[in-house]
């Protein structure tokens, strides 16, 4: 996805010296205080050295590498700076190959030269040289000095192959010097007209007679390779026997073409190659043949190959034949190749260096630098002039636009990068480096940096605020010490001229952030803001005489911003997004929906602010107008001591805080409300963080980089889901430079395209996607930066699990069944490899209303026609072919065979399990609500899931059994789940489900996970379940064991039932004592207290089950509740014994439950559906509905509970919604609790939800949402009284505005809302209303005492400063009714902090209610039920 595209390692100070391995060769030269090492085919880097590794006091130094040298034999790298020296060392292991420091070395003079061979060393020093040899019996390796010599300033020194002589060359004199180590002396001193510049002592090929030949090669700067070696008569004495100069590789001498300085090629290399060509049986044809014989005429003549580069990028080859023959009469030169032109490299310069390395299959690969080019060299072609005889392969980058880089500019680049700043479009970059220096870089088309060329200085000032604009090439630079602001503006020639500068005063009392906006009539707003001013200088580039770009500069002062305390942090909002997608057109600033930056005050709240008014006046004056700033939102973060902040495209805004764990990161969305505080990700990070910075994908998604010391790790939003649990933001890729370069990383940026560059050292690396080689399918393709984030982020296809599921809770049954056809067609329209024919559901479908699934509704698939006058079907046709059962088992079967490509295996899991649900959904659905419905899809979701993941553990589970859930993944389904049950007007059918999915035997444990005893409502299904569940837990294993139902048994009171079965456990040890116990009358004191004291004997014994179980058989509902909550921790087991001992809602205990334990568990937890459960149970079912829409901080000061902590509120969750629609105006309590709910409330809640809907990546479902939620409230006029069966048809009509808004929710479940639904589309006529009415009369439950229950609060949403302060005990406490002192005083401050249009919308709210109440308060005479009243 982001791969290691470029390295931009800076100039290089020496040639590029082969190191050889098994695997290849890799080259490795110096620049500033570093070694690179790269692939000498590729060019890619393999790591980089920093002298600091082994020298680690000289990391703050300025040194630089001067020479550099490869022991083959050894593999050790030498390089020195000064009079340091350090070796490192290439070892082979078994997690592949490693380079580590083996030794180092410190002088007295500063090292000039290194030549390092077997387990020698020679250094050249300004005054001498001196020769090392390795001791490796040391347990550190160490270099014994064996004998130095005094010679002046020493350029190079090489080691003869064998170790027996030295030859050196000082500056001072134009002669080589050559040394006997074995002697310790100079044995000969070889004149030549000017001072050698390179040595080479060759190497003798492999069957060589004597590995001790001489044969040296210089190099002069007059272009010219001098050949020496001694004559048989003296073999200790080197003698000129041949010379190459320019002049010989051109077939005129006289001609005046220039060319590069000579090469050698290495005589063994090429040799091998040649051979291995001449050897090959792959091309047999008379082409072919011909030029291996030319090949073998080479290899026959024992040639030393020289090549050199004419002008025109031609290669042209010289020959030197027998040199290792005797006597030297037997030499011969020769001309063997001069290219032509179409037989090129690919240069821009003339080459400094060239080199020859071994490939496979006989090919030669030819590097050649600066800068670095690799060429694949084809022998048998290139030596028969062919074109095709090299092949380009890489090159390194290229940071000239043209020409040589100057002396000064690449000592700037050997400095290190403190930080980067890039221009708004990305496509161009300034480089801060130490001291002061800067250059300009631009990205190019094709995705390479190029150097424009160095700012310039300000003069006497170092410090320096920088920003970029005009497509990157024009740069300002402002300095707080001499309140000057230069503008640089770089012209296409780029370095070969000097940028055009003009400078401008502005005035400013601390050092201010510069940041440019988007043009405004070719003029470019530049913003100098502090705390306190805030400067706009308008720049405009204009052509001149001559095509001379001119600069133009203009300054205003604006007004200071409009807050009362001035801030801390201003950050430009990142600008990447100005370019509209999929145009060149930049956004302007004028646009005051486009944020310019961001201010933090200290207290931690982001302020986000806009340009208005910015423009030309009209009246032909080129005076710039300024509208002034406007503040756009608003986010409180209470974030202090902020260190790092910046503030993205999408007004996503990340944080960093450091604290004593580490530094705190945080991101914020710009959007704050009652739903939302707008904190998005929070991480707690241990490593240091250096830096971070914003880019964004093309449908304006946010990427965030964060840069650590040697790793940057990329975070975009994360798609929620119900299928896990995930953070918002999460890390979906990281950057590891740490295998590249030892450096830390100083700053990273994004730039245009996705690519991200990195600062090390004075190194950079630019990571994007590297150019498909156009070979792989499009299913190998592997995906890029952008879309990886869509994946992750952006919307679902059709067939994503996730959407699938959400449908099915919206109750879009008839659209899932769609979906799911089409994708078993599209599947076998991809096994014809027919794409054409593939389908795709029509986006408006996912707008239509969701049919309500009640009973007696027609099925999508069956129609079933039913006779008037009998009981039963008469005739079920099929009416759908394509959604059958025989089509679901096929298509599973394929998608288990073939997984959807862009699905993980969980998501195939669940989408698999789905398939089967909705099957299950569509065979059953005439039976079910829209709410058994949704649960039945958690269960079998639940179920589904847990036994794919336990399918080879379920086997082994053959014996003791504690529950069908006991070994699985989750505990429970959700409680927003049990919730549907509990509204559910199926839970027969839910109950008998359930049983099933428990494999027909319910245990505890089995009835816990599913919530049974929480959302059953009838007490008679109760107790026959627990009785089931008892009977279950006494069945279960072998043991048979009494003390396992105990529990439940004494719950229904059958204490002889269990006297019974301890009759037959007469394994057990404790089977006489409680036969005994149990025969005793229970009804009498005495035998409940004994029954007690047992119960707290068993709790000492930590047996808490069995002592519960004793609390009830002494009588004691409470105590065995408390066991439950406080011991076994099992809240659903106390509300169970309750509700079952009971007999009811309305116990006592039960209430003592919900009031002290799940409200404030719900609370404590965030969780609403807990909450609202709860409230419906103790009969307070505005609360239920309040619960859902209002803050919990809030709420808490109207809530009768001990309420100790409020934990973050879940917004998450778009069922809410559902839950809400259907709850609102289900009852006068649930109309009473959304009268207090406002209208600005709803309206939040919505949006909130659909941000949620599309963080799901169900942005379709999202539209929908907006598009047909309705926001009637329960309101009505206030009439004159009216009595008898006129009040009847007054109340109806007034209740007509209530269940309205509950006919036109998207989700209402009941059975005549389909009807209510159609008939809103059209006002219904006078003479149709009351029959209307009539019909809606079952709808809305009549559940409260209407002359004792005032308004419970205010119209939400109250503050948080609303909530009341703790009691005594640290509780928040309040009434029911919502009338104590706090709720009191809240109510007072609500209303104080409440705009007037929010008073006056609760107030005529209020006045409707009232009137309602009042009307009821009348006689109402209920007409009798009349069966005519139907036809």
């Amino acid at each position: 996805m982001l791969d290691h595209v470029l390295s931009l390692t800076g100039p290089s100070v020496s040639p590029a010296i082969p190191l050889r391995l098994s695997t290849g060769s890799l080259l490795v030269h110096a620049t500033a205080d570093t070694l690179v090492l790269s692939d000498a085919s590729s060019l890619s880097l393999i790591r980089i050295l920093a002298f600091w590794e082994a020298f680690p006091g000289s990391f703050d130094s300025e040194s630089v590498v001067r020479s550099v040298s490869v022991n083959q034999e050894r593999k050790l790298i030498a390089a020195s700076t000064g009079t340091q020296v350090a070796i490192w060392i290439w070892s082979e292991t078994a997690d592949g190959l490693r380079l580590k420091v083996h030794s180092t070395l410190v002088v007295r003079d500063d090292v000039t030269s290194i030549d390092c061979k077997a387990g020698f060393l020679a250094l050249g020093t300004i005054r001498g040289f001196a020769f090392y040899h390795l001791d490796d019996e040391a347990d550190v390796p160490r270099w014994v000095r064996g004998w130095n010599v005094r010679i002046a300033l020493v350029s190079c020194i090489a080691l003869s192959p064998a170790q027996t002589h030295i030859a050196c060359v000082s500056e001072s004199d134009p002669a080589v010097h050559i040394f006997d180590i074995r002697t310790r002396l100079k044995s000969q001193r070889i004149r030549h007209p000017q001072p050698p510049s390179a040595l080479l002592w060759r190497v003798p090929p492999e069957g060589s007679a004597s590995r001790e030949d001489l044969i040296l090669f210089t190099w002069t700067p007059d272009y010219t390779v001098r050949i020496y070696f001694p004559v048989l008569d003296a073999p200790g004495l080197l003698q000129l026997h041949a010379t190459v100069d320019r002049f010989s590789f051109h077939p005129d001498p006289l001609s005046s073409q220039e060319g590069s300085r000579i090469f050698w090629l290495d005589k063994e290399i090429i040799t091998n190659s040649l051979k291995t060509c001449v050897a090959s049986d792959d091309l047999r044809d008379e082409v072919s043949e011909r030029r291996k014989k030319r090949l073998q005429e080479v290899l026959d003549g024992s040639l030393d190959v020289f090549a050199r580069v004419m002008s025109d990028g031609s290669i042209a080859l010289r020959a030197v034949a027998n040199i290792e023959r005797r006597p030297p009469t037997l030499l011969r030169q020769f001309n063997i190749l001069h290219a032509t032109p179409r037989l090129s490299l690919d240069l821009r310069y003339l080459p400094t260096d060239i080199s020859v390395h071994a490939s496979p299959k006989g090919s030669l690969i030819l590097v050649s630098s600066p800068p670095f080019r690799s060429y694949m060299l084809h022998p048998l072609s290139f030596f028969d002039g062919e074109g095709d005889g090299l092949e380009h392969l890489a090159r390194s980058w290229d940071p000239i636009v043209r020409g040589p880089l100057p002396a000064h500019h690449r000592l700037a680049l050997e400095k290190r990068i403190n930080s980067f700043v890039r221009s708004p479009e990305g496509n161009a970059i300034v480089v801060n480096r130490e001291g002061s220096s800067r250059e300009l870089w631009a990205l190019s088309s094709r995705g390479r940096l190029k150097l424009m060329g160095p700012l310039d200085k300000i003069a006497g000032v170092d410090d320096h605020v920088v920003c970029m604009f005009g497509n990157g090439r024009t740069v300002a630079l402002y300095s707080a010490t001499s309140q000057k602001l230069v503008v640089q503006h770089f012209p296409p020639e780029a370095i070969q001229t000097h940028p055009i500068s003009q400078t401008i005063d502005v005035k400013t009392t601390s050092r201010p952030v510069l940041f440019s906006l988007p043009p405004v009539d070719h003029m470019t707003p530049i913003v100098c803001a502090t705390s306190s001013s805030t400067h706009i200088v308008y720049v405009t580039v204009s052509e001149s005489e001559g095509d001379v770009p001119k600069l133009s500069l203009t300054v205003q002062l604006t007004e200071p911003l409009p807050v009362d305390v001035p801030p801390d942090f201003i950050m430009p909002v990142d600008p990447m997004m100005w370019t509209l997608p999929g145009t060149e057109k930049i956004q302007t600033v004028a646009d005051t929906t486009r944020d310019a930056f961001v201010s933090l005050s200290p207290t931690g709240e982001l302020a986000f602010w806009a340009a208005t008014g910015l423009r030309h006046a009209v009246q032909n004056t080129r005076k710039p107008v300024f509208g002034g700033w406007k503040c756009t939102g608003r986010v409180h973060t209470d974030r202090k001591g902020i260190s790092i902040a910046q503030c993205s495209s999408a007004k996503k805004t990340v944080l960093v805080v450091p604290t004593d764990q580490g530094q705190e990161v945080t991101i914020w969305d710009s959007i704050e409300s009652e739903f939302s505080s707008g904190l998005e990700y929070r991480h707690l990070y241990s490593e240091r963080l250096n830096d971070l910075d914003w880019t964004s994908t093309n449908d304006a998604q946010s990427i965030l980089a964060l840069g650590f010391q040697q790793k940057v790790r990329l975070l975009c939003p994360q798609r929620m889901s119900y299928f896990d649990e995930r953070p918002t933001w999460g890390v979906f890729w990281e950057v590891d430079v740490s295998t590249l370069t030892p450096y830390s990383i100083s700053d990273s940026i994004w730039l245009a395209g996705g690519n991200l560059l990195v600062g090390t050292g004075h190194q950079m690396f630019l990571f994007g996607q590297k150019p498909s080689s156009g070979t792989n399918s499009p299913d190998q393709t592997e995906a890029g930066l952008f879309e990886e984030v869509a994946r992750q982020n952006g919307p679902l296809d059709d067939f994503h699990p996730q959407l699938i599921l959400q449908c099915l809770l919206w109750n879009k049954v008839e659209l899932v069944k769609e979906i799911i056809t089409l994708l078993a067609h599209n599947l076998e329209v991809a096994k014809t490899g027919s794409p054409t024919a593939m389908k795709r559901i029509d986006v408006s479908k996912f707008w239509e209303d969701g049919e309500p699934a009640v009973a007696g509704q027609v099925s999508g698939r069956r129609i079933h026609h039913f006779s008037f006058l009998m009981n039963g079907e008469t005739q079920e046709t099929d009416d759908e072919e394509g959604f059958t059962r025989h089509m679901v088992e096929t298509l599973v079967h394929n998608l288990e065979e073939h997984p959807l490509p862009h699905l993980t295996p969980s998501e195939m899991e669940h989408l698999i399990i789905l398939i089967q649900t909705a099957l299950e959904i569509d065979e059953q659905r005439r039976s079910l609500d829209g709410n058994g419905l949704r649960y039945l899809i958690s269960i079998r979701s639940f179920f589904f899931i847990n036994r794919r993941v336990t399918q080879s553990d379920s086997s082994k589970n053959n014996g003791a059994r504690s529950g069908i859930l006991a070994p699985f993944v989750r505990e429970r389904i959700r409680y927003r789940d049990i919730i549907w049950a509990f509204h559910s007007e199926s839970q027969e059918i839910l109950m008998s489900a359930s049983t099933t999915a428990c494999g027909g035997k319910m245990m505890w444990l089995d009835a816990r996970a599913l919530g049974v005893f929480l959302w059953g409502t009838s007490n008679e299904m109760l107790r026959s379940q627990m009785e089931v569940i008892a009977r279950n837990q006494y069945m279960a294993g072998e043991s048979r064991d009494p003390t396992a139902c105990c529990l439940f048994y004494f719950a229904l009171g059958k204490v002889k039932l269990v006297h019974g079965l301890w009759k037959q456990a007469a394994w057990h040890k404790e089977q006489m004592m409680m036969l005994k116990f149990l025969s005793n009358d229970f009804s009498e004191a005495r035998w409940r207290t004994a029954a007690l004291k047992n119960a707290f004997a068993l709790l000492s014994k930590q047996r808490f089950e069995y002592a519960a179980a004793f609390f009830l058989l002494g009588g004691s509902l409470k105590d065995a509740v408390n066991v439950c909550l406080k011991q076994l921790s099992d809240f659903q087991l106390a509300v169970a014994l309750a509700r079952v001992v009971e007999g009811g809602d309305e116990g006592p205990v039960l209430n003592d439950i919900l009031k002290n334990h799940v409200i404030p568990r719900a609370f404590r937890e965030g969780n609403r559906w807990l909450g609202s459960w709860a409230f419906w149970m103790m009969h307070r079912r505005d609360l239920a509905v309040r619960i859902l829409l209002t803050p919990l901080r809030s709420f808490v000061a109207f809530v009768d509970a001990p309420i100790t902590d409020v934990g973050e509120p879940h917004y998450d969750d778009p069922s809410l919604a559902i839950l809400f629609s259907q709850l609102k105006a289900k009852s006068l309590q649930t109309v009473k609790g959304t009268s207090e709910i406002s209208g600005s409330t709803e309206f939040n809640f919505v949006l909130q939800m659909v941000r949620v809907l599309c963080r799901m990546g169900c942005h379709v479902l999202a539209l929908d949402l907006v598009r047909s939620w309705s926001f009637d409230r329960p309101t009505m006029l206030i009439p004159p009284p009216v009595s008898g069966e006129a009040a009847v048809d007054v109340l109806h009509d007034r209740l007509e505005g209530l269940t309205s808004a509950r006919d036109a929710s998207p989700a209402g479940d009941e059975p005549l809302r389909a009807r209510s639904r159609s008939r809103s589309r059209v006002p219904p006529s006078p003479t149709m209303r009351k029959s209307m009415l009539l019909m809606r009369r079952t709808s809305l439950i009549i559940d409260m005492d209407i002359p004792s229950l005032p308004p419970t609060a205010p119209t939400s949403p109250p503050e948080p400063a609303l909530l009341s302060p703790p009691a005594a005990n640290g509780s928040f406490m309040g009434r029911a009714d919502g009338t104590g002192p706090a709720a009191a005083d809240a109510e007072a401050r609500g209303r104080e902090m409440l705009p007037d249009v929010g008073n006056s919308d609760s107030a005529a709210r209020q006045a409707g209610l009232g009137s309602l109440l009042k009307n009821a308060k009348k006689d109402v005479v209920v007409p009798e039920f009349d069966m005519a009243n139907f036809f």
